[in-house]
């Protein structure tokens, strides 16, 4: 195993202290692109994340001048579409971290037995990041944050993880895509309506991001 490093639960660390965790994470992989500038390696990023509220999203998504600077590509497995207000950020091609065409880089684990399948960010062949288990509630995770600068092996369970699960999950559905446009456009009365007619698999439904109010 490679270096390691973890962080305190965020019940008992602020808000943040978790982000500048992230931002280390994201600094040191920029400055090692930096000093392989003539690395012809492909510069793909895949995260597995509970949804854009988590942590790592908000970090990398205060960080997509960067990538989009350094031509990183992000390509993203969210197993909750919420909230709406970031998850739109997501998707418009002018705000989104994966870039100009964001609907076909962001999948969405549909079945709730994907929701045991721990978030992760793949960073090369030899940087990856482990956290907590999707379906645990931010407010009830430990935090046993992982983060290998120098191991193959964890960076390519990591990647064969991510891309089996890519493989299995949804692209994003119409429906969805369409509330996060409408949001963007500050439409609320056609989003509220719009919502309102939206039919549902009775699991979808369970998701917080499809409660009604």
């Amino acid at each position: 195993m490679g270096p390691v490093k973890e962080i305190t639960s965020p019940v008992e660390s602020d808000e943040a202290d978790e982000l500048d965790y992230f931002f280390d994470i994201l600094e040191t992989f920029f400055t090692r692109l930096s000093e392989n500038a003539g690395d012809e390696a492909p510069r793909d990023l895949s995260l597995i994340c509970r949804s854009p509220d988590s942590a790592i999203c908000r970090a990398l998504y205060q960080q997509r001048q960067k990538l989009g600077e350094l031509n990183i590509s992000l390509r993203v497995i969210f197993a909750q579409l919420g909230p709406i207000n970031r998850f739109s950020d997501w998707l418009n091609p002018e705000t989104s971290p994966c870039g100009e065409n964001p609907e076909a880089m962001i999948r969405w684990a549909r079945s709730p037995s994907l929701m045991d399948a721990h978030e992760q960010l793949t960073l090369n062949e030899d940087c990856s990041w482990s956290g907590e288990s999707m379906r645990r509630e931010v407010s009830a995770r430990f935090g046993f944050y992982l983060f290998n600068q120098e191991c193959r092996q964890s960076a390519l369970m990591a990647r064969r993880s991510f891309e089996s699960l890519w493989k299995i999950t949804d692209l994003i559905p119409q429906a969805q895509i369409k509330r996060a446009r409408l949001f963007d456009e500050n439409d609320l009365s056609s989003l509220h309506g719009d919502t309102a007619g939206i039919t549902l698999h009775p699991a979808e439904q369970l998701s917080p991001e499809f409660t009604r109010h």
